[in-house]
């Protein structure tokens, strides 16, 4: 494989005109204004890096010396056969193949994980996260002894990369590269000024993210009534506690770090990372969100930060982490029996269910998606039928996605709930069948928009909730497991397979 060095993401429209393209998903707003069919865009990875054995082998050929006494119509007396240099050349390759002997990398291993992190897992849009992955490069670049974070980013890309080419050469480099990031953040968490570095909370973030793309054939039993239960895939439970670890590093940190890290929107963009994984081990564990992300979720609240982003419009006008962190915090309480009467239940998540809704009715005009009809898709055979929503950025199609996946959640809840009343409510069954219904196919159509890019990892835990939900028709469970494999296939990540499996185990239960 041959490092071919950074090659342009836009369109391959707007790299014709040799324009800048804003890379928004499905189809470019430069397109669209010209009223133009958007080509899409190309796998980078793939362009980045090349396959040229090929080439080698006949360099190689070309170079091979023709001695005098060996010529094509030459003999050698005794019981050898004649051997031409071209037939010899064959036989050298054949036994390279029959040997299997590892070609040399062209490039530092180290250079091949960061270049993978930098094309699969990162990203640089407008209008969110405006500047990130700049941030992470400069910071990767940095000199120094003990630079924590390019060990990090290492030892993620290490993995996503060898789960990918199936190296195991680079897998074992990569988990080099994560005991030598644990050793660096030891030091750095005993210095006051260095842990609360927005390069100290990024590199637990990542560690966080390495258990997850390292994750293996689970044995952890499979879910039951919720579809919630189990979200984490690991071999045996000694790798969940280190995931766990991770992720209550990074709560503790942002206690650590307190208000001031509102100072700057690259605070917030963290804060917004450790707060999705957070959220998830509660989520697994049916745990109360602890006080550490409420009091930090209060200070970016009413934070300077917050109220530039609602002016710009990026932000939504209503807070949706408030209501998951009372959709959290129910779930905690039935599962350890505070709450059982099924009256007050009820209420409680009708009330929320109301408080979603109005989330999405208080969105600004800049944040409605539209749904158009694409006839050439349609004729592929696919399950959308040529359906697709269109999306102002990937960052708005994601906030779309936690709203329709707590709407699941939330619907999924009253159905059990009303499984336990004397006097169950159809009506309510009713709809909120027909919701969870309606909220999966819309997490499925939103997979076009995510195409080739790194959010598309956002997906995985929608798409196993699709999945795994029995109200679903077999073929829109399936279609989930699907994308969640190639998901798997195409950034390296495990747990997408893992949890693709996970789904089907559960499909003729």
């Amino acid at each position: 494989m041959v490092y071919c060095g950074v090659v342009s993401k836009g369109c391959q429209r707007c790299r014709q005109r040799k324009v800048k393209c804003d890379e928004r998903r499905p189809g470019c707003m430069r397109c669209e204004k010209s009223k133009a069919h958007c080509p899409g865009y190309r796998d980078l990875v793939d362009l980045m890096f090349r396959d040229e054995s090929g080439k080698v082998l006949q360099k190689f050929s070309a170079t091979v010396p023709l001695g005098p006494s060996l010529t094509h119509d030459a003999t050698i007396t005794g019981p050898f056969q004649t051997e031409t240099p071209s037939s010899r050349l064959r036989r050298r390759t054949y036994r390279l193949k029959q040997h299997s002997i590892p070609r040399p990398l062209s490039m530092p291993i180290d250079n091949l994980g960061a270049s993978f992190f930098f094309a699969k897992y990162s990203f640089n849009e407008e209008p969110f996260f405006s500047g990130y992955h700049d941030w992470l490069a400069h910071s990767y670049l940095e000199d120094g002894p003990s630079n924590v974070l390019r060990a990090a980013i290492d030892a993620v890309g290490l993995a996503g990369l060898s789960n990918v080419s199936y190296a195991p050469e680079l897998e074992s480099k990569s988990k080099e590269q994560y005991c030598n990031v644990l050793t660096a953040l030891k030091k750095v968490l005993a210095d006051p000024a260095r842990v609360v570095e927005n390069v100290t909370l990024m590199a637990v973030i990542l560690l966080i993210l390495f258990e997850v793309y390292r994750a293996t054939p689970s044995s952890v039993s499979t879910p039951c009534s919720l579809p919630f239960q189990q979200i984490v895939n690991f071999q045996t439970w000694d790798r969940y506690h280190c995931w766990e670890a991770h992720v209550k590093a990074a709560a503790a940190l942002l206690e650590l770090r307190g208000q001031k890290q509102f100072d700057h929107d690259r605070g917030g963009q963290l804060y917004i990372q450790s707060r999705s994984h957070i959220l998830l081990a509660c989520m697994q564990q049916s745990t109360a969100v602890p006080s550490a992300l409420v009091q930090t979720t209060y200070n970016f609240q009413t934070s300077t930060i917050r109220r530039l982003w609602r002016e710009r419009k990026v932000a939504s006008p209503g807070s949706i982490s408030e209501i998951s962190f009372r959709i959290i915090n129910l779930r905690a309480a039935l599962n350890c029996g505070e709450i059982t009467d099924p009256a007050a239940i009820r209420a409680t998540l009708l009330e929320l269910d109301d408080d979603l809704e109005a989330w999405r009715v208080g969105l600004n005009p800049s944040w409605k998606y539209s749904s158009v009809y694409d006839p050439d898709e349609a004729s592929s055979g696919c399950w959308l039928k040529g359906h697709r929503h269109l999306y102002p950025n990937n960052w708005i199609a994601d906030a779309w996605n936690n709203w329709r996946g707590f709407r699941i959640i939330v619907k999924q809840m009253i159905l059990d709930n009303e499984a336990k009343s004397a006097t169950p409510d159809i009506v309510q069954n009713s709809h909120a069948t027909s919701v969870i219904q309606e909220m999966s196919a819309d997490i499925c159509i939103s997979i076009q928009s995510f195409r080739d890019h790194p959010r598309i990892l956002s997906l995985i835990q929608p798409l196993y909730f699709v999945a795994l939900t029995r109200l679903n028709t077999p073929v829109v469970r399936g279609f989930a497991v699907e994308q969640l494999r190639r998901i798997a296939a195409s950034t390296g990540v495990r747990q997408a397979a893992l949890l693709a499996d996970t789904a089907a185990h559960t499909f003729d239960k």
